[in-house]
């Protein structure tokens, strides 16, 4: 620095140190930054006369670059205003830009790589092979309150398909230009070869202009004419660096422009505002500490730090730019508000950015900046983010998205395999969230192929591939509930590192222990979902058929006349003299004249349906152990316990398991390979094909497209195959502990998966009916955003410092309309409706500040608008119709008002409601085990029809009959077991509401308080609304049904009423409102049933059964399937599907309330409802 320069600062210096002991301090403030701007504009004065001097004389001998005759002659005036940016010297700087067009964008998995910092050399920021197209496309002036840096260039860039403005002053040009001066003279010098000085010789005849040039002569020292010229110079530099590859991706050319790696990644949306700001530690919305002292702690004494701040289309995030990794993620919601300026935050160019879950406070450098953050912010709330901003219908936090594609799936079988063909097309990520997930749960049944459809298998398949697998799980109270969700986590986590699992809640520091996390969802790379009640666990998977019994071994359908010659044959077959004489191809012409099968017609045809309505109506297989008269099923003798195929046999009993779990897998999977091999043996000796129910098929031809729905809805691949071989039977269906009676015996010792839990032998398993379903495209996105939302917020709570578990980024909706199906057999045929994602979450649950209960909300409008019927399927019924203080949510009210008004019109409205029999909980009623059985059972009686505010006594008083308005039903199952008649509970596990055959809502929420009030369980449901209709019949009417709706209640109609494998035409289950269906079909059915079922099992619930001591009486009697078997069977020949009468009067003089002293006592009622 010059003397000159120094005496000028000292005299400035002087001038303050006076200043500050005369006058007050807010006119030290004024005056010390006026006098800060008259040095610096002495100093860039002095400097620029100096400085222009030197160059003069270096440009007179500098002969270095060789120029023309006029450039030489121009270089005295125009070069000296001028400072060139040399190009990197080295030989590999050098990229291919493509200007066709022909580029891709970095894939959405880029969001998963290993995170580097943001200065790190090999980060590579832009979309390869893309150039960057920059121009200045306006200048605004402020030299009143900017006199060093007056002008403010509009910058426009465009970068392949993304196109941002961004502002920036000359100062800051001038800090890009001396920061890739500085990496230009640290880059290494090369060693001065011949190749070298080549390739230097040949740069000097480069024509400068190519080179980056940077006008020196501040912008205050320009007039208002020059300001076009300035915005030319300025422009030509910037895309000169562009030109050069090192000075292209320099951090600090990304960070003039406003790029990070996460900028152009695909499916992330447009490129938005993004920089460098500061922000406070703090602000989050969190459950931990029953004061949340914490919170406010931190949010008092937070520390500031540096992020780098990006905007997407509906949500924000900050990233640590020194190594590269995100810090956090906020949503854009209905609570999102951004607020700038001092009065609002506190701080001066201050910001703070809020949502439902966090308030975030940003510093920025000046006021402008503050503001272009703040306009930026809402403007994509107003436009893109806009769904999630405005209020939504029902208080969601999603909108209707419609024409939206999606189908529904009854019971688990047919649910398992698309969710496991689903998996299997990953590419990107995988969600999981569930109450209970079991990591060795066979996806697809019968098990043909090993483990390969084992749960976990397919997550450690899909992980080593690379797929991102993230699973969020109820964290359980441990002497509650026997889940066992650390098991599961660790069992999933020891299968690869790209298997990320979160539990949550922590009871102790959280202070939840009633609630729990109830969804049970799965999204495949953000775009297909399936949502239901259907859990990842054990007993959740089967099929209409709703089993009672799995003894395994393999048999085949045969007539009893042909049994004695086809064991002969097969003897003949196993002697060595007949091996020794005969090849397999000639086995078939030495019996019988038969030859190895081909592929059925049957088969042939279901791989090849159409959308026809032919094609509607499938076959089943009947694997029951009861079969029809004048058949039996093959099956090894006690004399025969060498067969392979009886070796198939697990432990009938926990005594009988073996203790090596791996050993018994390996025995297993072994012994199934050799009941293959004799199962191809027996199909290769018989050649036989079920040609009875081929012609029962045949007959059925005139069913309305809208009663059956195409066979994949119902049956899966493996059941078609076992059909195709002709076989009944075969490898077990529930393996160990898959093989479950919830009543008889709660879950342990989950880590034996292969050790059954109950004697199959002697105890009949638990049918399970349940309900998923499956979309694809925006409302699938909406699910992956509740998943996102969790998980985030669990990290914040229980890993915010771990970095292997990282923020989940959500990704655009753009392009949602034109996503492709998923290449597998459940999605080609689909229905097109109009879905919204409801949920039930709140603080504890999802870390927002408002409790969210729109699928309560949902239930009501629905309840309130229905004009014809509504179908109902739940596990509970706890709903107090005259505000009763300890049940609050208002199904009951909703149902009773509108029978009411139905009533007073003289209208035909009908209610059918399908549920549980008994609750699922271990125990025996009437004695100290069944306590938590009759706590539910109560609270679900006290809804229907016990008590003066019950749904039943207020109908009784205000129209008569109820039963004309709505009806209660159960599920029933019988079957043999080792030749004794054997009958249990179809267990509803279903979520369900049918409205009109037009809306339908599907999901985890039971009609209860915990999962419809919002701020106890976390729940998540689909309304579905038909856009596609086809004409039907109501109420003896000509109506418009919609195909989702109405094929779905058709379908469970057939189901419960047992019509999918009679081929009956001559019950019509279009119209379920009439008189002839609702009386002469339903409640004929469903009384006959119940009449039976007691005359032979003595089974309960009973209406006879008033009291415990009646209940003790009632089982002690022998029943008439023990006394007279023959009769029995014949009793049961009338029973027609699984519909049964709900038992109204069952244990009505007992209260059954926890009596005291118990532990379930203690619990609150809340726990309960």
């Amino acid at each position: 620095m010059s003397a000159q320069v120094r005496g000028v600062v000292e005299r400035v210096a002087g001038c303050r140190s006076r200043l500050r002991n005369m006058v007050p301090m807010d006119v030290i403030l004024m005056t010390s930054s006026v006098l800060a701007i008259i040095e610096m504009r002495i100093l860039f004065v002095l400097e620029y006369r100096s400085g222009r001097t030197r160059r003069y004389r270096m440009a007179s001998t500098n002969d270095l670059i060789e120029m023309s005759p006029q450039q030489s002659s121009n270089i005295t005036d125009g070069d000296s205003d001028y400072e060139d940016l040399p190009s990197p010297d080295i030989e590999d700087d050098t990229d291919e830009i493509c200007h066709n067009n022909d580029y891709t964008l970095p894939s959405f998995t880029k969001i998963h790589d290993v995170p580097l910092a943001f200065k790190d050399p090999s980060v590579n920021m832009l979309i390869p092979g893309c150039p960057i197209n920059v121009r200045i496309v306006d200048v605004e002036r402020h030299p009143a309150t900017h006199m060093l840096n007056p002008n403010l260039y509009v910058l426009e860039v465009q970068h392949g398909p993304h196109q941002w403005t961004i502002k920036k002053r000359y100062k800051h040009f001038q800090h890009l230009h001396q920061q890739l001066s500085l990496f230009r003279t640290g880059l290494a010098i090369p060693i001065p070869t011949k190749r070298h000085k080549a390739r230097r010789k040949s740069c000097r005849k480069v024509d400068r202009r190519r080179l980056p040039r940077f006008p020196k002569r501040p912008d205050a020292l320009l007039t208002s004419e020059k300001i076009p010229v300035r915005a030319e110079q300025l422009e030509e530099y910037l895309k000169n660096v562009l030109r050069i590859p090192l000075y292209r991706n320099h951090h600090e050319t990304m960070d003039f422009l406003e790029i990070s790696p996460l900028t152009f990644v695909s499916d992330l949306g447009k490129k938005r505002k993004e920089g460098l700001i500061q922000k406070r530690s703090g602000g989050h919305r969190t459950s931990t500490g029953c004061f949340r002292l914490k919170r406010g702690f931190i949010d008092w004494c937070g520390r500031w730090r540096w992020r780098w701040l990006l905007i997407k289309d509906h949500f924000v995030a900050y990233v640590k730019p020194d190594d590269g990794r995100v810090r956090s993620i906020l949503l854009m919601d209905q609570g999102f508000r951004v607020e700038c300026g001092f009065v609002n935050t506190g701080i001066h160019h201050g910001l703070q950015i809020s949502n439902l879950s966090r308030h975030l406070l940003v510093r920025c450098w000046t006021r402008r900046k503050a503001r272009e953050w703040s306009e930026s912010l809402l403007d994509a709330a107003k436009t893109t983010a806009r769904d999630f901003t405005q209020p939504n219908r029902h208080g969601s936090f999603s909108p209707v998205r419609n024409n939206s594609e999606c189908r529904w799936f009854i019971d688990g079988a047919t649910c398992f395999e698309a969710i496991a063909d689903a998996l299997e097309k990953a590419k990107e990520e995988i969600f999981i969230a569930d109450w209970w997930l079991s990591p060795e749960l066979y996806m697809k049944r019968p098990v043909m192929q090993g483990e390969i459809w084992r749960l976990d298998h397919i997550l450690r398949r899909k992980a080593q591939q690379g797929v991102k697998v993230f699973v969020l799980l109820y964290k359980e109270v441990e002497l509650a509930l026997g889940i066992n969700s650390l098991y599961s986590k660790q069992q999933l986590v020891n299968m690869h590192p790209n298997i990320k699992v979160l539990r949550h809640p922590d009871h102790v520091t959280n202070g939840t222990l009633l609630w729990a996390h109830h969804e049970k969802l799965v999204c495949v790379d953000q775009t297909y979902a399936f949502v239901g009640g259907i859990d990842l666990c054990y007993g959740r998977w089967d099929d209409y058929q709703h089993r009672l019994t799995d003894l395994g071994g393999v048999g085949r359908k045969i007539s009893q006349g042909t049994l004695c010659e086809d064991t002969k044959s097969l003897k003949a077959m196993q002697s060595p003299q007949f091996r020794r004489s005969h090849s397999m191809s000639e086995i078939g012409n030495e019996f019988g004249g038969l030859k190895l099968i081909e592929p059925s017609p049957l088969l042939a045809a279901e791989k090849s349906k159409t959308d026809s309505t032919e094609n509607l109506e499938t076959i089943k297989i009947n694997i029951e152990g009861a079969t029809p008269a004048g058949s039996q099923i093959l099956t090894p003798s006690p004399e025969e316990k060498k067969n392979p195929i009886e070796e198939l046999e697990f432990p009938s009993s926990p005594m009988k398991a073996v203790d090596n779990e791996e050993c018994a897998r390996k025995k297993y999977m072994s012994r199934k390979l050799k009941a293959k091999r004799v199962m191809q043996a027996v199909v290769r000796l018989q050649g036989l094909k079920r040609q009875a129910h081929n012609k029962s098929l045949e007959s059925i031809t005139n069913y309305d497209s809208l009663d059956l729905p195409d066979s994949d809805m119902r049956r899966t691949n493996s059941e078609m195959a076992l059909n195709e071989l002709g076989l009944q039977g075969g490898a077990k269906l529930w393996i160990g502990k898959d093989y479950i009676n919830f009543i008889m015996k709660d879950f342990e010792h989950l880590h034996k998966p292969y050790q059954d839990l109950i004697d199959r032998h002697t105890t009949p398993r638990m049918p399970w009916h349940d309900i998923g379903c499956y979309v694809q495209g925006a409302a699938a996105r909406d699910v992956a955003r509740h998943f996102i939302q969790r998980w985030n917020f669990t990290k914040f709570e229980k890993a915010k410092y771990y970095d292997r578990y990282p923020w989940l980024i959500p990704k655009s909706y753009e392009g949602c309309e034109n996503i492709q199906r998923l290449s597998i057999s459940s999605t080609k045929n689909l229905f097109c409706a109009n879905c919204q994602v409801l949920r039930s979450v709140s603080t504890w649950s999802a870390g927002i500040k408002t409790m969210e209960h729109s699928i309560h909300t949902a239930y009501l409008d629905v309840i309130r608008n229905a004009k014809h019927f509504i179908y109902i399927e739940n596990q509970f019924f706890i709903t107090q119709s005259a505000g009763h203080r300890d049940v609050l949510n208002g199904i009951g009210e909703a149902l009773f008002q509108r029978i009411l008004l139905a009533h007073k019109n003289k209208e035909t409205f009908r209610v059918y409601v399908v549920m549980p029999l008994l609750p699922a909980f271990e125990g025996e009623i009437g004695t100290g085990t069944g306590t938590a059985i009759q706590a539910i059972t109560h609270w679900n009686y006290a809804s229907i029809c016990r008590g003066a505010d019950s749904l039943y006594q207020r109908l009784l008083h205000e129209v008569g009959d109820p039963n004309s308005y709505i009806t209660f039903y159960g599920l029933r199952k019988h079957g043999l077991l080792n030749d004794k008649l054997v009958s249990e509970l179809v267990y509803v596990h279903s979520k369900l509401l049918i409205a009109d055959d037009r809306t339908v809502i599907i999901g985890s929420a039971n009609i209860n308080d915990r999962s419809l009030l919002g701020n106890r369980d976390s729940e998540v449901c689909l309304i579905v609304e038909d856009v596609d209709f086809e004409k039907a019949v109501m109420n003896g009417k000509p109506y418009e049904a919609g195909r989702f709706a109405c094929s779905l209640r058709r379908t469970l109609f057939r189901e419960h009423l047992g019509l999918l494998d009679k081929g009956n035409q001559t019950v019509d289950i279009r119209d379920p409102v009439c008189e002839s269906f609702y009386k002469e079909v339903w409640i004929k059915t469903a009384a006959l049933n119940t009449s039976i079922y007691e005359k032979v099992f003595r089974c309960i619930p009973s209406d006879e059964v008033h009291t415990f001591a009646e209940l003790k009486e009632y089982l002690s009697k022998p029943s008439l399937a023990i006394s007279d078997p023959e009769t029995a069977m014949s009793l049961l020949s009338g029973i027609r599907g699984h519909l049964v009468l709900m038992p109204f009067f069952f244990l009505r003089n007992e209260n059954l309330t926890p009596s005291a002293g118990t532990k379930e006592s203690l619990m609150p009622v809340c726990l309960w409802t």
